[in-house]
């Protein structure tokens, strides 16, 4: 079961820092210069203020599901929290290719609500 978790946490800590690569300008589908929601003015600052949030919530969690005191109540919380927040990101800068990002979050977020049973055996 511990070697689940550690390869659930990094999972999840893998998926706040791919964010990341909003920063990177050859990324094309990850880019802050395009967005349907966000005022050009805004676009990046609201970009950085979100990828910085994501990254955050999604360490917060990772080390949540690792077991730190303080954090593993929290998990649901964090979860919904990490993944609301990249749906969010990943919805104002849109691009198809993102489409197994927003299935990772509402995956995240449906989990942290549903607690299916097996998922509480395994972070008990």
């Amino acid at each position: 079961m511990v070697v689940v978790r550690i390869v659930a946490g990094v999972l999840f800590l893998a998926h706040g820092l791919v964010h990341l690569l909003y920063l990177v300008p050859d990324v094309t589908q990850f880019s802050t210069q395009r967005s349907w929601l966000v005022p050009e003015a805004a676009r990046q600052d609201v970009a950085v203020a979100l990828i910085a949030a994501v990254i955050v919530a999604s360490a917060a969690l990772a080390l949540a599901i690792w077991g730190v005191p303080g954090l593993t109540a929290a998990w649901p919380v964090l979860a919904v929290l990490a993944g609301g927040l990249s749906f969010v990101l990943l919805v104002a800068y849109w691009d198809t290719q993102l489409v197994l990002g927003v299935a990772i979050d509402a995956t995240m977020v449906t989990l942290a609500v549903v607690q299916p049973g097996w998922l509480k055996d395994f972070l008990t």
